[in-house]
Order: structure tokens, then sequence, then C-alpha cells
């Protein structure tokens, strides 16, 4: 059996970008994008139960748990991309991403969104209790020494995603020609996301930006949008 790596981050801080670059990278055009994160590069947290579609393929999964050598999946990885954002970033993305599924106003001049920054700083950055908060879970992965981990920031995988993208094939250490790293860029652009958004949706294609939930009470369908999920290329 492979080793797992993992793509980790704090929530809200990029890994979906970089679960495309690599989506595109490593696995041949005949594969699915939209069953990406319950085929190829899994979603432990959205999928629990996913298995590897390719056994012969990287095992991938994107986590946003801290290190924690307790959780099964933290003492199964091998390696670690992680990913890290600037937090007042992932402070706006958090806030934008819990008032879509909520369906309330995301109006940042309110007493309400005051609150929320005065808590965010407080408590460096406890956005999502289950994860710990933004320093915590830095600090978990980037002060551990049983793990080997490779340190991408977000806004370096933006700026520069060629050289970027190389560095970190060279760290999961599958040979990946510089022809396929530019196809995987140029597919995994701001408007190629977009496109993938809006044909899930007019679809009703569950994948990556389109989930459906069946709550018991009523039957709500959710979708992901873009306009918060991808704005300025900020992914959760």
């Amino acid at each position: 059996m492979q080793a797992i790596i993992s793509l980790s981050a704090f929530p809200k801080s990029g890994v979906t970008y970089l679960s495309f670059l690599l989506f595109h990278s490593l696995f041949s055009d005949e594969c699915d994008l939209h069953e990406l994160e319950r085929k190829y590069i899994l979603d432990i947290h959205a999928y629990p139960n996913a298995t590897f579609a390719d056994p012969r393929a990287p095992r991938l999964i994107k986590s946003h748990f801290p290190y924690n050598p307790n959780i099964p999946a933290v003492r199964l990885t091998s390696k670690v991309v992680y990913v890290v954002r600037h937090p007042i970033d992932v402070m706006m993305s958090a806030w934008d991403y819990n008032h879509l599924i909520s369906g309330e106003d995301p109006d940042t001049r309110s007493p309400a969104f005051r609150a929320y920054v005065r808590s965010w700083l407080a408590s460096g950055g406890l956005g999502f209790p289950q994860f710990g908060s933004w320093i915590q879970h830095a600090r978990s992965w980037l002060n551990q020494s049983n793990v080997p981990v490779h340190l991408v920031t977000y806004e370096n995988l933006v700026d520069d995603p060629e050289g970027e993208l190389q560095s970190i094939i060279q760290f999961i250490g599958v040979p990946i020609s510089a022809e396929r790293q530019h196809v995987a860029i140029q597919r995994s652009s701001m408007k190629s996301m977009a496109a993938l958004e809006a044909e899930e949706v007019e679809k009703r294609v569950e994948g990556i930006f389109f989930v459906t939930a069946f709550p018991r009470d009523t039957g709500k369908v959710v979708a992901l949008s873009t306009k918060v999920i991808v704005t300025a290329m900020k992914l959760c």
C-alpha cells in the first residue's frame, strides 16, 4: 500500500486550488473532475468513507486536521504539503462562507462583524473550533518533526504557480513533465474553475462547488457559490 500524502491547511486557506493543480498534473484526462474529492484527492471531511479510484496513483488526501498522531488520518500520513494563508484573508473568507451558508447578510459594517473581528484577533483565529485556532493549527504542523512538511503560502501559489507547483511535485516524488504542469495551471485558472461551478449548478451535478444536502426537515439544496469560494482566487 502506498503511503498517504496530505494536502493540509486551516479551513479557507487555499487547499482546493492546490487540489485542482495536482489533479490536473497527476491524473489522466479521462478522470472525472467532478469526482476529484471523492476518488482522486479525497476530502476526508466531506467524504470520510471514500476510497481511491486508482490504487497505482499517488494517495493524496485533503485535510483540515491539525497535527495530532492520535487522529488516524494524521498517523497514516507520510508527507504533508501545508498551505498557509494570511490570517486576515482567512478571517474574511470564513465570514463570507458562513453567511452564505446561513443566508444572512455578510455586512462588514455591522456590529456583528466588528465583534467577529475582535473575537478572531483575541483567539488567534478561532473560526473553526473543531480544528483549533489558526495559530494553533500552523504551529502544530510546523513545530513537529515526525512528518516531513513542505510549506506553501497561498499567496506564492497564486503569484507563481509554475515555480510552486514544480517544487511541490518534486517533494511528492512523482515525475511530471513541465508541459503537463503548464496544462494543469491553465486548467486550474479562475476562469476554468468558475466554468466548472456554473456547469455543476446548472446541471445539478454534485461535485466540488455544488453540494446537495438533504436535511430531514427541508430537503434543502445548497450551491456553494463561486462568489464566495472563488473571490480573487481565494479558494477554500
